[in-house]
């Protein structure tokens, strides 16, 4: 598996780097665009058959391949890399790409639970079902590992809407990443919201990507 993710950072990558030449041959700059052109162009290179390793492949993994995302926001924004993610998400209203993976991931689910008895799909749900049965705490499946992330995230049911479950992970993600137990342990952050009001528990609704961006010319 670390092999397949060291050549999947390394694809999202040269993805990454052909962007970046053309949006200079093309003379674009504005960052709410790059950022969508990174959604239709990169992120689908990071994202491949995301269906079946998001949950597998660990924090290490998942942190691993999110950094190719980290360098794009950082190279617009003109930061080094010891700049605090908290920052460079929060200056674009953006989530990990974790998110996005997993919302992949449910989508499959869905088709799995839809699928009928002569479609294969149904068998491999099947053969899920009576893996998490038959194996024991300590091994993992796969859909033993999308249970857990439900739970993780307080839905604690296997079966639940898409946009519900993913909208839940993303306000724990805001909670934990700029609430007041975060705020506690880091001045960083504490001075960041000073600044930047969008990025607070209380203003959740109007994470978004900030206006000055736009008049950014340094990518």
């Amino acid at each position: 598996m670390a092999i397949a993710i060291d050549k999947l950072t390394a694809a999202g990558k040269k993805a990454l780097f052909a962007l970046r030449c053309r949006c200079n041959d093309l003379s674009i700059t504005n960052p709410k665009v790059m950022c969508q052109l990174f959604n239709s162009l990169v992120r689908p290179v990071l994202s491949y058959a995301c269906e079946a390793w998001t949950g597998c492949i660990g924090v290490k993994g998942l942190q691993q391949v999110e950094q190719v995302h980290r360098m794009f926001l950082r190279g617009i924004l003109g930061v080094n890399k010891t700049t605090s993610t908290f920052v460079v998400l929060g200056e674009f209203g953006r989530y990990p790409l974790e998110y996005f993976w997993w919302q992949q991931t449910f989508k499959y689910y869905d088709r799995l639970w839809e699928s009928t008895p002569n479609r294969l799909l149904y068998c491999a749900y099947q053969t899920q079902l009576q893996m998490l049965i038959v194996l024991n705490d300590n091994q993992q499946c796969w859909l033993r590992n999308v249970q857990l992330w439900l739970d993780d995230q307080g839905v604690g049911v296997l079966y639940t809407n898409v946009k519900c479950a993913v909208a839940s992970a993303q306000a724990s993600y805001l909670e934990s990443t700029y609430g007041e137990q975060a705020r506690a342990k880091s001045s960083k952050l504490r001075t960041y919201q000073l600044m930047n009001t969008s990025c607070t528990i209380e203003s959740r609704y109007s994470y978004a990507h900030q206006s000055y961006l736009r008049v950014i010319t340094n990518v």
